[in-house]
Formats: C-alpha cells, structure tokens, sequence
C-alpha cells in the first residue's frame, strides 16, 4: 500500500511539470523576439514601477485630501504608462539596432539619458506631491528649487531675465 502511494506521489510530482512545459516551451521564441527588438532591461522596470506606484499614491493621497480627486486622474496613468512604455521601446531599439548585423554604439547614450529622464521624472513628482500634502515634510528650498525649473528642465523665464543668463 505504502508503495502505491509512492508512486503516485511520484506520477502527480512528474505530472506536474507537464503544464509550465506545455506554456514555457511555445513562448521562449516569442520573450527572445520581444527581448530583442522590443525592451531587455527588466531590472530597471522593476525600479521604475516602484517609483510609479509611490507617485501614483502620494498623488492619490493628495488628492482625496483635497477632496478632488476623479476617474480623469486614474485614466492619467494609463496615458501615462502607454506613453512611458513606447519611450522605453525607442530608446531599446535606439541602443541596440544592428547594420549589416553588427551592432552600433551610436544611440546608446540616448537610451541612458531616458531612462535616467524617467527616474528622476518619477522622483520629482513623489517630492513635489509630498511636499503639497504636508509642505513641512519636503525643506521649503527643495520646493522652490523644484518650482524654478520649467517642464524642459530649464529655469524659467523670469529667473533668466533677471539673471540676465542668455537663454539657449
């Protein structure tokens, strides 16, 4: 009886790797397709992802105490996510397009800088979202740091002219 039972604990254990096989061996062909000519760098998605849904609840958090927040918002971050995911697409095919099958380093500046762009973007809007729940949380200089630079990433205006910096 003991034996058996042995036995088809071992059926069920073997029988068990039928499936992930059966799902796993179709799709390999189709992840190195999607690695190759589409996006590879899964670990620093991991790291964007966190950062998404830091800001995405330090913003929620903002708004239910404002008392505005709205389904216009939450359709916010699937723009968001489609327009983050087709520029991470780009800067991949950017950095590892091939010529007459060999590769190019022409680009892969371009897919460092995004990715950086994307991380700091992130950042920034978890310290400026953190700062408008509780504005003693984040330093008052950070704030107005943040606040001087326009949505390209340079001082705005009035900094300029009364600087008399040259604008570019």
């Amino acid at each position: 009886m003991e034996r058996k039972q042995r036995v088809h604990y071992l059926k069920a254990y073997l029988g068990s790797f039928c499936y992930p096989l059966l799902v796993a061996i179709p799709l390999s062909p189709i992840v190195d397709l999607i690695e190759k000519y589409i996006f590879k760098d899964w670990e620093f998605l991991k790291f964007l992802v966190v950062l998404i849904v830091v800001d995405t609840l330090v913003s929620w958090v903002f708004h239910l105490r404002q008392k505005d927040f709205s389904s216009k918002g939450i359709g916010k971050i699937f723009t968001k996510l489609f327009v983050y995911a087709c520029l991470l697409v780009v800067a991949h095919v950017l950095g590892v397009y091939t010529i007459n099958g060999e590769s190019t380093e022409t680009f892969t500046w371009f897919r460092s800088l995004m990715c950086t762009a994307l991380i700091v973007r992130e950042a920034v809007s978890i310290v400026e979202n953190s700062g408008k729940i509780n504005p003693n949380l984040v330093p008052s200089w950070i704030r107005k740091y943040l606040r001087d630079f326009d949505e390209n990433g340079f001082l705005k205006m009035k900094e300029r002219m009364n600087n008399n910096t040259p604008s570019i």
